[in-house]
């Protein structure tokens, strides 16, 4: 794997073949600005070619890496007195530009000091793209969904999430709120009513897990070195081995 001395790496997959990897620099104070360097691999992760980061700035902290395709990919930027910004690529990662920032949501508004939200990855639906948005308002945290049709150079508002367990876009219309059963939500129609989901998903640890579906069925969540898997959409749920554990 190529070296990397900030936060950890972010990967991306399009297939069984072909990845690319995000290694980033240590970030200066308020994410202010943060160095990277994007790579690339056709052979699963035996070797890797640096692509470089034409196009991306040194401002903000970048995160969330997601390729859509292998030649659509995205990079989720913020910091601490901005809003945050999406890199698009259409040439498979050798070139960058950024979108005009998200605009804020109803009833937020960014300000500095810590009063900004953070994007996570970008989800791609044919010529729709959403991506989640989040951040701290009154001590309590808050979610955002918004969309793309341009590609990703433009961003609008589409739905606040309700609930405050970890988001997960399944489909262009199907999003859910991951909670430890039997606490979990779903809506099917974009965010505008939400409903109980029957899923019996559980965890010991008092934090949200990471969660990304590979396709309206199959899904992974992440907590502290623990996956599970689902391949129902997010209704049952089963332990994997750890990679590195017993």
């Amino acid at each position: 794997m190529p070296p990397f001395v900030g936060q950890a790496p972010q990967i991306s997959f399009v297939d069984d073949r072909e990845g690319w990897l995000l290694t980033t620099s240590s970030p200066e104070t308020q994410c202010n600005g943060e160095g990277v360097a994007i790579w690339h691999t056709a052979d699963a992760g035996a070797t890797w070619l640096q692509l470089g980061s034409n196009g991306i700035a040194g401002t903000q902290c970048k995160q969330a890496l997601s390729f859509a395709d292998h030649l659509h990919g995205f990079i989720s930027a913020w910091d601490d007195n901005h809003a945050p910004v999406i890199y698009k690529t259409a040439d498979s990662g050798l070139t960058w530009a950024p979108s005009i920032p998200l605009p804020d949501p109803p009833g937020w508004t960014t300000q500095s000091g810590g009063v900004t939200l953070r994007a996570g990855a970008v989800r791609g639906f044919g010529s729709r793209l959403l991506v989640p948005a989040d951040g701290d308002q009154a001590g309590a945290r808050v979610q955002y969904v918004f969309q793309s049709t341009d590609g990703g150079a433009r961003w609008t508002y589409v739905a606040a999430v309700k609930g405050g367990g970890a988001l997960a876009i399944v489909t262009a219309s199907r999003w859910i709120q991951l909670l430890v059963s039997p606490d979990s939500l779903e809506t099917t129609d974009s965010g505008a009513t939400w409903h109980p989901l029957a899923s019996d998903y559980g965890q010991a640890a008092p934090v949200a897990p990471q969660v990304v579906f590979a396709d309206a069925d199959i899904g992974y969540a992440t907590v502290r070195a623990e996956i599970q898997v689902t391949t129902d959409g997010g209704l049952h749920w089963t332990y994997l081995t750890t990679p590195g554990t017993t």
